[in-house]
């Protein structure tokens, strides 16, 4: 079968994980970047990028020259290849552009959105004419599939075992990657919040510095500074006794990537409740949860006691064993092309 994915194809970006494992199912996949080619070059670095992603946002992704510009080299692929599903990350398809490629090609079209409401931005998938939307929170599944009558599904997200794989630590990497907690991303507002709480503990955080608006002097001692990728990433999550999941407020009763990743590469995690966290996972045998800061807190504390290092074990053992057998990009994938029909 011949896909498109339209999206980001970075490293460790959904984009990238989706082609590879449609090209292992035996698919030939058509990849489109949504993006104006000067955002690409790479002598910009990765903030000259951001900035130029940035600008084009709030600037020149609303003259209508280079809209056309960009949606011109996306029908320009269709015009090139026979499609027969389309799979867009992100909201990046409007009405006037999907009518377009269904013009040039016919096929089906599917939104898969793998974050949280709060990167909406202007929700256009709401009149963009998408014969399918899939969602990673069961709050937006149910909102948009009963209020505004949407073919709304939930796919959360996965892992891909080609990089969230159990990585073992060489001895001159034990000291580097070990500590009590630790996380790897973007230091954002809601995690700074919370992290200044738990710096008395062992925290390792590992992602490039924070903004200058972002700069939290009680933070400092915890910030890494290292951006950590695949195999590096593999060996800070199975090196720390506790990998802390702390979730967006704007996920409502959704899951993050980061929950399949780290149990994908054997850590054991501590991730904030919801209901589909029980659905994904055992509580207690195959993940921990907490609610409160107060419970964040007891948790972290008994599972650092040495005396309880094997029951951490296990239960990271377990996520992992869970996560490899049904939390993958090809189970989700075989899923969406089932319900997509194709």
């Amino acid at each position: 079968m011949n896909i498109a994915v339209i999206g980001k194809f970075n490293i460790e970006g959904s984009g990238l994980h989706i082609r590879e494992t449609l090209q292992n199912m035996g698919h030939t996949v058509v990849s489109i970047d949504p993006e104006v080619k000067f955002m690409q070059y790479g002598f910009m670095g990765y903030k000259g990028r951001s900035m130029a992603r940035t600008f084009y946002k709030h600037f020149l992704g609303k003259v209508p020259l280079f809209r056309k510009i960009k949606a011109n080299s996306i029908y320009k692929k269709y015009q090139q290849n026979k499609i027969d599903l389309s799979i867009v990350l992100h909201d990046y398809l409007s009405t006037q552009e999907i009518n377009e490629i269904k013009k040039i090609n016919s096929s089906p079209i599917a939104l898969w959105f793998p974050d949280a409401i709060s990167n909406f931005q202007k929700s256009m998938f709401f009149v963009a004419g998408y014969d399918y939307l899939f969602f990673v929170d069961q709050y937006l599944v149910k909102k948009l599939r009963e209020e505004f009558l949407l073919n709304t599904y939930l796919l959360p997200q996965c892992s891909n075992p080609t990089y969230h794989k159990i990585e073992p630590l060489a001895d001159n990497e034990i000291d580097y990657y070990t500590c009590d907690v630790t996380n790897v991303g973007n230091l954002y507002p809601s995690r700074i919040a919370l992290y200044k709480h738990l710096t008395h503990y062992n925290f390792k955080m590992w992602g490039s510095k924070p903004s200058y608006w972002l700069n939290i002097p009680e933070i400092k001692k915890i910030i890494t500074g290292v951006a950590l990728f695949q195999k590096e990433k593999a060996k800070a999550f199975g090196a720390a006794k506790i990998v802390l999941n702390n979730l967006h407020p704007a996920v409502i009763n959704g899951i993050n990537k980061r929950a399949f990743e780290i149990s994908g590469c054997g850590g054991f995690q501590i991730i904030s409740h919801s209901n589909i966290v029980t659905e994904l996972f055992e509580v207690d045998k195959e993940i921990v949860t907490y609610k409160n800061y107060e419970e964040l807190i007891k948790k972290i504390d008994y599972y650092l006691d040495p005396k309880n290092e094997e029951e951490r074990k296990s239960i990271a053992a377990a996520g992992y064993k869970r996560t490899s057998k049904e939390h993958t990009y090809e189970n989700r994938l075989k899923e969406l092309l089932n319900i997509c029909k194709v």
